[in-house]
């Protein structure tokens, strides 16, 4: 009976993993790395325009967190904002909730994808860590010897507000909408600081393009993936800039980029678990998922129930029998 009973809570976490799997799995694999792809900008003048606009490509991507209380930020804006270079897409992030402009989604970058619990931090292409005031003075010295190849979007246009893309990797596609700002204290302009941000299933429509590994004996199945949103409702006169990262979620790695002490940082006034985040931009399909597991485990409780009473009494049977 004892196995039995055993043998039915294995059918049951068999069918709780394999609805989990519905839930998490796509069209990659699983244990891809956490890590951004690509990135790609759009002229704004062209956006605004309602004309076809291509993306452009860009050599370096810095995520900038700050905050306008934050005395050592002083000094990283100042070193930024003076890079005056066109090989780079910047993103400056406000993720305290103490600050004038804070953003919740710069507060979940922060924490959630980087791992971060103070500023000024500077992310360089997803890959490279500057920590302090201290060694955002090697910035530039940095940004001439840090190369970083991107791939990902086979293409990406925008045309009439809506955003369309080919790509064949990665899971997530982001859209960074950013804005000048003054800041609180110095009414100094603040270039490119995050002010809207969606996130999209890279997923759409699938085609397959099978390409040869150079020899007869064996083939490779490559997938791009198309789809197509209209956020024409993040674009006015103040956009400065439209930046869009294709990623895998989660916690990405990051390396030092310096070998300087990482001195002037100040911790984030406010703990994430205790900071309230709106509903999530994440167009993601997670109720689809979990109605799935619904349905699955709907289906296979009676089946259990039939099963578990079928071997009750058949184990009475063999006992009445000896």
């Amino acid at each position: 009976m004892k196995r039995s009973w055993a043998l039915s809570m294995a059918v049951l976490f068999t069918v709780i993993l394999s609805s989990q799997s519905i839930a998490h799995a796509g069209h990659f694999e699983e244990d891809t790395p956490p890590k951004i792809y690509d990135v790609q900008t759009f002229d704004v003048t062209c956006a605004l325009s309602n004309a076809s606009c291509s993306a452009n490509e860009t050599t370096h991507l810095i995520e900038y967190f700050s905050a306008d209380w934050c005395e050592p930020c002083v000094l990283v804006s100042e070193q930024i904002a003076s890079l005056n270079r066109t090989d780079t897409t910047i993103l400056q992030h406000h993720p305290s909730p103490s600050d004038l402009h804070f953003f919740p989604d710069s507060n979940i970058r922060l924490y959630e994808t980087y791992g971060f619990w103070g500023i000024p931090d500077v992310v360089l292409s997803g890959e490279g860590l500057l920590v302090g005031s201290s060694q955002s003075n090697v910035l530039t010295s940095t940004l001439d010897n840090f190369t970083r190849q991107w791939s990902g979007f086979v293409e990406l246009t925008l045309t009439n507000g809506t955003l369309s893309w080919e790509a064949n990797d990665g899971h997530v596609v982001h859209v960074w909408i950013t804005k000048n700002r003054p800041h609180e204290y110095s009414q100094i302009d603040q270039e490119f600081v995050v002010t809207n941000h969606l996130q999209f299933n890279v997923t759409g429509n699938t085609e397959n393009n099978t390409a040869s590994n150079g020899s007869n004996q064996s083939e490779a199945l490559n997938h791009t993936y198309i789809n197509s949103i209209n956020i024409s409702n993040l674009l006015d006169d103040d956009v400065t800039s439209i930046v869009v990262t294709l990623e895998t979620p989660g916690r990405i790695p990051l390396s030092y980029a310096s070998s300087l002490a990482s001195l002037g940082y100040d911790l984030i006034d406010e703990n994430p678990n205790n900071l309230f985040i709106p509903e999530s931009t994440y167009n993601g399909e997670p109720d689809v998922a979990i109605a799935v597991f619904g349905f699955t485990l709907a289906a296979i409780v009676p089946a259990l129930i039939i099963y578990v009473q079928t071997v009750r009494k058949q184990s009475a049977a063999d006992y009445e029998s000896e």
